[in-house]
Parts: structure tokens; C-alpha cells; sequence
């Protein structure tokens, strides 16, 4: 019997080519110190987009999802676990909401600074805009006021060298006879007055810019339980008592109509996403996603000045060798 011809080409394979992903740092390290005063709260931001730049020599980005594959955290002055002030030793990592408010917020912003620069280059012969040039946002005001910020390190503990990342200003003539720059933060109230501002929250802007729903829908204009045909068929209360109901129940939403989350009044501050306790002097949390990459770490310690060794590691993935999304 014959053998089977087979086919002089080779099989091809059913699986897909995997692009090798591009090589980057993806562990950022930070020293947070804690209050000289033991049992205080003390706040610490991070700019994971601008310190992965510095220790990759590349731009990254600032206005995308940023994917935190899991924090470290080691203080070799904590207490162990059972000795008394050990509960107070913890640290909390908070975000940005991750909500269509927040990013739509950025958004309108970014969009209104492209069409500043664009006004502004207008009669300009060609591009002058740095190469590096990007959008950057703080975080809150609190931020803002922390400048500057810790910046990542070695095992010997020798920080990066930032050479430039200077955060979005936005300038207007309104109520003012020149130029009044300020800069721009995500969550929580403006700072400043109008002609004078220091910095605009984004989402507050947004929320006073947007035409929202009514108060009421549907909105009654009389009492329908009063209604005469309404009451043809009522020969008790019964009626009454489930028209009441209809009208009365779930015509309000269960957010509020005028304050958006993350403005002056509802919510300003980020929100933790992991909260946990130093237990012998460690501890780990696991992943999550950082609008913009922003982080504020609150940090409580029983012991005076200490310091908690934070190490960030970025999720790998195709964005320069990180896991992170436009927006």
C-alpha cells in the first residue's frame, strides 16, 4: 500500500505570535516618613506616570489607567503585632473614583487645553510646544501643596534625578485685566477666587458647567391621589395608599442631583481602594487601578518619624512595557 503524500510545507501553528513586551522598571520604590508626633495620620503622594519616566527615560503618559500589581510595605521601627500602640500602625492607599464623572472631568480639561494652545499658537510660523509636552493633573489640592514630591529609589536608597515635569496651568482673562494662570486638580473644591485662582477642581467645574435631570421624574404637578378619575374605582383607601407610593416613592435618584462625586461637598478627597495594619513590621496589597497613576498613601505609626519602605510594582503590558489604558 502507498504512503500518504504529506505536504512539503510546514504545519502552521494554531497558536498566536506573542509580541515580546517592551523592557521596563516596573518597580518603583519610596521611603513615606511618618509624623514626628506617634498615632498622627500623615499623607504621601506618588506619581507613578512621572517617576516611571525617570527611571525608564521615556514620557509616560499621565492621562491613562495606570494597573498596580501589588504594593510591599516594610518598617523595621513598627511594633510587632500584640504590643500596645501596635493597632495604630497602618497605611491606606487611595485613588481617583474610577467613575465616567471623574474621566469626563479630565476630559472637558484637556480638551479646553488644546484649544488654549491651539488659540495661543494661532499666528505662529510652526509648532513650538515641547517634545515632552503632556496634560498633567494633580491628584487634589492636598497634592498640590505636598510639592515636592518623594521621588523613587535604589537599594542604597539614591533618588532618581527628575529633570523636568512641570503640571498643567490653564489661563483666562475672566475678571481680570491681565492673565490669571492656575492650575488644575482633580477632586475637591477651587482654590482662589474668580481673576485670582490658585486651582480648579475638575470635577466641581464639570458639575457646574453640566445641565443635569430634574429634581422629580416624573414630576406631579398636583396630588394624584386626588385626582377625581383616579378615585372612581377607590371605594376604600386601598387606592390612595398605592397612588401615594407611586407618587411618592423613587422620583428623587439616589445620587445627589447637584453635587457630583468628587467636587467641594460630596466626596472631595480620593478614594481608598486598600487599607491595612503593619503586622511584625509588613505588610501587602494587592492590585488595583490608578486613574493617572496618582496615589495617596496615609500612613499612622506608634513610633515617632518612622519610616515605611514602600515598593509599587507596575502590572506588566504593551503600553512601554507597562499594563495601562487611554481614557
Amino acid at each position: 500500500m502507498a504512503n500518504k503524500k504529506t505536504s512539503g510545507s510546514s504545519k502552521r501553528s494554531s497558536k498566536k505570535t506573542v509580541r515580546a513586551l517592551t523592557p521596563a522598571v516596573r518597580y518603583l520604590r519610596y521611603e513615606l516618613t511618618n509624623s514626628v508626633t506617634p498615632g498622627t495620620e500623615t499623607s504621601h503622594f506618588i506619581d507613578t506616570a512621572r517617576d516611571l519616566g525617570i527611571t525608564n527615560r521615556r514620557l509616560y503618559r499621565q492621562g491613562r489607567d495606570y494597573h498596580i500589581k501589588k504594593i510591599s510595605i516594610v518598617s523595621s521601627n513598627t511594633p510587632n503585632a500584640g504590643i500596645p500602640g501596635a493597632p495604630n500602625n497602618r497605611i491606606s492607599v487611595a485613588t481617583a473614583p474610577n467613575s465616567w464623572v471623574t474621566k469626563s472631568a479630565h476630559k472637558r480639561a484637556y480638551k479646553v487645553w488644546q484649544m488654549m494652545n491651539k488659540e495661543a499658537s494661532h499666528n505662529l510660523s510652526g509648532d513650538i510646544s515641547g517634545t515632552w509636552a503632556d496634560f498633567k493633573v494633580y491628584l487634589s489640592n492636598d497634592m498640590r501643596t505636598s510639592e515636592p514630591l518623594g521621588l523613587p529609589l535604589d537599594n542604597g536608597g539614591n533618588a532618581g534625578i527628575l529633570s523636568e515635569w512641570t503640571y498643567t496651568q490653564l489661563v483666562t482673562p475672566d475678571g481680570t485685566t491681565g492673565a490669571d494662570g492656575f492650575f488644575i486638580h482633580l477632586l475637591g473644591d477651587h482654590v482662589g477666587s474668580v481673576g485670582n485662582w490658585t486651582s480648579v477642581g475638575l470635577v466641581k467645574s464639570y458639575g457646574e458647567s453640566r445641565a443635569t435631570v430634574n429634581s422629580a421624574n416624573p414630576n406631579v404637578p398636583g396630588t394624584a391621589s386626588d385626582d377625581p378619575l383616579v378615585n372612581v374605582f377607590d371605594y376604600g383607601t386601598t387606592v390612595d395608599e398605592v397612588v401615594n407610593d407611586l407618587e411618592g416613592d423613587n422620583d428623587y435618584p439616589p445620587y445627589s442631583i447637584l453635587e457630583y462625586t468628587g467636587d467641594d461637598a460630596n466626596m472631595p478627597k480620593p478614594l481608598i481602594v486598600h487599607d491595612t495594619t503593619i503586622v511584625d513590621g509588613r505588610a501587602t496589597m494587592g492590585s488595583f487601578t490608578a486613574m493617572c497613576g496618582l496615589l495617596e498613601f496615609e500612613i499612622t505609626s506608634s513610633v515617632a518619624s518612622d519610616v515605611y519602605s514602600v515598593l509599587v510594582e507596575m502590572a506588566p503590558g504593551p503600553y512601554r512595557g507597562v499594563k495601562s489604558e487611554g481614557f
